[in-house]
This record gives structure tokens, C-alpha cells and sequence, in this order.
């Protein structure tokens, strides 16, 4: 039978890496790529039997790219921290690997995302499937944020979901958005692009009417208005960050102040 690795990258997860490990218990080998936690997330790990790898950090795709190298599996499940797989996920994997003819490289699964209390249903959040299973040696991880994956081959549908626990509070979104927008403008700029702040505020508006209104966002009520009104300031901070970087930024002159 094939064997399935589940791969985790982690820096003081110790809040969410027991839940996570615990979901994938049934996988063959479980590997938790840790880049200088101070937390207890590696005794965490090592205490419910995964095998803990040590390598500072690169970067997410990097990062990624390097855990499955270390993988011994037929089978990737990459996994966040604050993620956690359903046991009909876990029948659906097994089933579904059991099937695949060598032609196909992985399979898209879906995204559920607890926010401030509750799942999502409307705007782009349930929409979201992504590639997290996949043949080892058949896939290549890119991008600064918002990391995606390149599978070589054929992708099949899984119909039961990751459950995604990041957003538990709103001042963990707002912390999560700051870093986010960070590493975005960076990467925008680094590809030579830049924005002025109208065009950006207008992306904004467009952003939250798509999320709130033609994804129908306000059917989730007050969670779903803020989530609108967050994404909207997700792209208007990244590119405030990036029109930011393209000025001259010299700090005046301490002795001249008065």
C-alpha cells in the first residue's frame, strides 16, 4: 500500500501543532519542520511522535520545498499548523490514493475557515481548494505569500475539507494582514511594480463590494461586513506599503530638530 507523509511547518505553534498532529495520527510518518520556535511546539511534536526537523527560516515556499524533501512517503499532506484534517478527509485521501493511476500528480481540497467564532460560508473563503496532497517528487512550492503549488500531472477533486482555525480573534487577523502586506509589497516591488494610492483605494472598494456583495458576504452577517471590510484593507495596506517603498525614506536629522 502507499504510504502518506504529513508535512508541517512551524515557529511557535504550540497552541495549535497537539490539534494538528493528532488529525493526521493515521498518516504514515508525521514531519514538523520547526524554524527556532521559543514556544513549546518542538516537545509539543516530539512527544506525540513526529519526527522533528530543525531548519531556520526561508521562506514559506522554501521552507515547504525543503519539508518534502524529507519526506519518505509515496503521499504528501501538507498541512499548517493551525489546520486540521476530518477523518472523512482522512477516508477520502485513503480511497482516493488507492485509485489514482500514475497520471495524476495530487488532489485539490477544500478550505473551511473559523473566523472569530464561527465558520465562513459566503465571499471567497469557502471557494477556496488548493493542492495539499500529492505524489512525492511531483510538486514544486512558489511564491512569498500566499505560497502555491505546481503538480506535475493530473489533479484530481476532494470533497472533504481542511478545517482552517488562523482567524480565531481579529487582533490576530490584523496581525497576520501586517505581515502579509509586508512581504507583498516587497515582492511587487522587486518586479518593478508600483501603485498610486487613488488606483489603490479604488481597488480597495472594489474588493470589499466583490467579497460583501457579488460573493454574498453579507450573508454571514457581522462577521461576513468585516471580513469585506478587511480584505479590502488587505489590498489597500499592500499597496500603501509598496507606493511607501518607492519614496525617499531618510530619518531627519536628530541635531537639527527642535
Amino acid at each position: 500500500m502507499s504510504r502518506i507523509s504529513a508535512l508541517v511547518i512551524t515557529r511557535n505553534e504550540a497552541a495549535n501543532i497537539a490539534r494538528c498532529l493528532r488529525s493526521v495520527a493515521w498518516a504514515d510518518e508525521r514531519i514538523v519542520v520547526d524554524s527556532g520556535s521559543t514556544d513549546d511546539t518542538v516537545a509539543i511534536a516530539r512527544g506525540l511522535g513526529a519526527t522533528v526537523v530543525e531548519h531556520a527560516w526561508e521562506g514559506y515556499s522554501a521552507q515547504k520545498n525543503f519539508a518534502q524533501a524529507q519526506a519518505s512517503g509515496d503521499w504528501i499532506l501538507s498541512l499548517d499548523a493551525d489546520e486540521r484534517a476530518t477523518q472523512e478527509l482522512r477516508q477520502e485521501i485513503l480511497t482516493f490514493i488507492s485509485a489514482a493511476p500514475e497520471s495524476v500528480a495530487g488532489a485539490r481540497i477544500p478550505i473551511r475557515d473559523w473566523m472569530f467564532g464561527k465558520f465562513v460560508e459566503h465571499g471567497s473563503w469557502p471557494r477556496q481548494r488548493h493542492p495539499r496532497l500529492y505524489r512525492r517528487g511531483r510538486a514544486t512550492w512558489d511564491g512569498a505569500v500566499h505560497e502555491a503549488i505546481s503538480l506535475d500531472g493530473e489533479v484530481g477533486e476532494l470533497g472533504s475539507p481542511i478545517l482552517h482555525f488562523s482567524h480565531l480573534t481579529i487582533e490576530r487577523f490584523i496581525a497576520k494582514l501586517n505581515v502579509y502586506t509586508e512581504i507583498e509589497a516587497r515582492t511587487m516591488k522587486a518586479t518593478g511594480q508600483s501603485v498610486g494610492l487613488g488606483r489603490a483605494a479604488l481597488g480597495a472598494v472594489r474588493v470589499f463590494l466583490g467579497q460583501y456583495v457579488r460573493l454574498q458576504g453579507y450573508r454571514d452577517g457581522g462577521h461576513g461586513f468585516i471580513l469585506a471590510v478587511f480584505m479590502g484593507f488587505y489590498h489597500f495596506v499592500a499597496r500603501a506599503k509598496l507606493w511607501m517603498l518607492w519614496q525617499p525614506n531618510e530619518n531627519p536629522d536628530s541635531s537639527s530638530a527642535t
